[in-house]
């Protein structure tokens, strides 16, 4: 029988072992290949770990200090469209769903020559 963490397995053909009950012997019958292994299956096992030590992209969004980036706040796309005010050709945009998922989108403009704003509900 090898013990691989809390996990046993046959030393004839490697098959998972089932715990045994608490009553069992001291040998565990592998129900493959019929091998008998010695139960060295630990009778408690104590694991620990730091807080740190699964990193997930989840963990950090909610870790108490959030650092956002002028990127992550608003991206605007170019668009071939005159301001109304200064005449500029181009225009840039974004879109925001500030409505109900069944209305449509808010679009925002925003000139880069005079940073004139308006929006447009779809």
């Amino acid at each position: 029988m090898a013990l691989v963490g809390t996990l046993l397995f046959c030393t004839d053909c490697g098959n998972l072992l089932e715990y045994p009950s608490p009553s069992a012997t001291k040998t565990i019958i592998c129900q493959i290949c019929d091998a008998p292994n010695p139960n060295k299956w630990p009778t408690s096992v104590q694991t620990t770990s730091k807080p740190d030590a699964f990193p997930s992209a989840l963990g950090q969004k909610h870790s108490e200090i959030q650092t956002i980036e002028e990127g992550d706040i608003e991206t605007w796309a170019e668009i071939l469209q005159a301001c109304s005010k200064c005449g500029n050709p181009e225009m840039l945009f974004t879109t925001m769903q500030l409505r109900g998922a069944d209305e449509g989108t808010t679009i925002f403009f925003k000139c880069p020559k005079c940073n004139f704003r308006s929006k447009m509900d779809n």
